[in-house]
């Protein structure tokens, strides 16, 4: 049992059994977050006296089904019944990563879930098949998305499948409805948010209180080597050999233009490029070259 104060007066409140199976992982103590983490729902807020019939409660569960990449990697929890703020049948979550430094994947899904406590806001209980959200990072950036089908808030509005990040619809000064929240936090990591109830606390009728209900949130760090990948270097074309000069026959003065002008020496100038073919003297100047190829150097 713990105490909240809530408009002047001291009420007992019973924390949902349910919260008790909210595992804290290894890495929530760790100095460093994990590369990847997820949970089912959360629920931290404080009714006004009459909401759902009670004098006035305040509702903190933690974070359930919670999972992480440095911690435990799953995460399931069964017949969800939040003090009648949220129902549903079954919230999961995994976190993965391939390896100390590879990519992420996180994950959260809430199936079957209904939201009684927006019922009066509504017209109706709000209800939706399947909640989800996911991250993914690698090299080439962080990535997020989510899912609600069938998701039916009444006179809250609705929005279409395919709905992008961080549309917004509620009640003035009652409630907001985040969906696809996505969030980039200052060290690149992005946190996904399928539904995003906010209680704005206001004194208008039909208020409800003030606090934070999160439903299917994931989160992915940015990973080593991330950033658009580079061009490979093209491999530089290489050069044309140079051709040998023709070769001179002893005695035979050199032709126009070769090294020496009209020398008959054939020895290749020392410590120069051997770049001369030389016929040994003796050599057969017809056949099929087999000597002086063997003797060329």
């Amino acid at each position: 049992m713990r105490s909240a104060l809530l408009r002047g007066r001291t009420v007992a409140v019973a924390v949902p059994a349910l919260a008790l199976l909210a595992t804290v992982t290894p890495s929530a103590m760790a100095d460093e977050a994990p590369a990847g983490s997820a949970y089912g729902a959360s629920a931290a807020i404080s009714l006004l006296p009459g909401v759902l019939g009670g004098k006035g409660i305040a509702v903190e569960t933690g974070k359930l089904a919670a999972s992480s990449t440095s911690g435990k990697h799953s995460a399931d929890v069964v017949d969800v019944p939040l003090k009648g703020v949220i129902t549903a049948k079954a919230i999961t979550s995994s976190a993965e990563q391939d390896g100390a430094h590879g990519p992420v994947t996180a994950k959260a899904a809430i199936v079957d879930a209904t939201i009684p406590l927006l019922a009066g806001l509504a017209g109706s209980t709000p209800k939706t098949s399947v909640i989800s959200s996911e991250c993914k990072s690698t090299p080439q950036g962080v990535t997020g998305t989510s899912k609600l089908l069938g998701l039916d808030l009444g006179k809250i509005g609705n929005l279409e499948l395919g709905t992008p990040p961080n549309q917004k619809i509620g009640v003035p000064e009652v409630l907001q409805v985040i969906v696809n929240e996505q969030i980039k936090h200052p060290d690149g990591s992005l946190t996904v948010n399928a539904l995003h109830l906010k209680l704005l606390g206001g004194q208008v009728t039909g208020a409800l209180g003030s606090g934070d209900i999160v439903l299917a949130s994931s989160t992915c760090a940015k990973v080593a080597g991330g950033g658009e990948p580079t061009e490979p270097t093209k491999p530089t074309k290489p050069s044309e050999p140079t051709k040998p000069s023709q070769p001179t026959r002893p005695g035979q003065p050199s032709q126009p233009g070769h090294p020496g002008g009209g020398n008959t020496n054939t020895q290749p100038p020392a410590g120069g490029p051997a770049q001369v073919s030389v016929v040994p003297a003796g050599a057969p100047e017809t056949g099929d070259g087999s000597e002086a190829a063997g003797n060329a150097r």
